[in-house]
């Protein structure tokens, strides 16, 4: 499973590029920074424990942990479908769907 490339896609329009813009790198932000490693905010970031878990298990309980972690560190929106894909390479990448909150 790889968190570092993930495809954010709105199901909105609205807002100004620059918000846009400006959301997209905060729950990409949120996705990429494990749990516990942002000095003075321990508790912001992605829960990636079951990451050591069976594939399937491991894909449902990142997914909860995404869509809490977003929903509670970027208020502005609401997670509406977070999937896995597979690459070229046997990876699963990360594809989030937003709407406004």
């Amino acid at each position: 499973m790889d968190l570092s490339d993930i495809e954010i896609s709105f199901d909105y329009g609205g807002d100004s590029e620059s918000e846009r813009r400006e959301i997209v790198r905060n729950v990409q932000t949120i996705m990429t920074t494990p749990i516990g490693t942002c000095p003075l905010y321990r508790d912001f970031g992605l829960d990636v424990s079951a990451l050591d878990y069976p594939l399937d298990i491991a894909q449902n309980l990142i997914a909860v942990a995404a869509i809490e972690a977003i929903e509670k560190w970027e208020p502005r929106v609401t997670v509406k479908d977070l999937t896995f894909q597979p690459d070229t390479s046997g990876q699963l990448k990360a594809k989030v769907v937003i709407s406004s909150g």
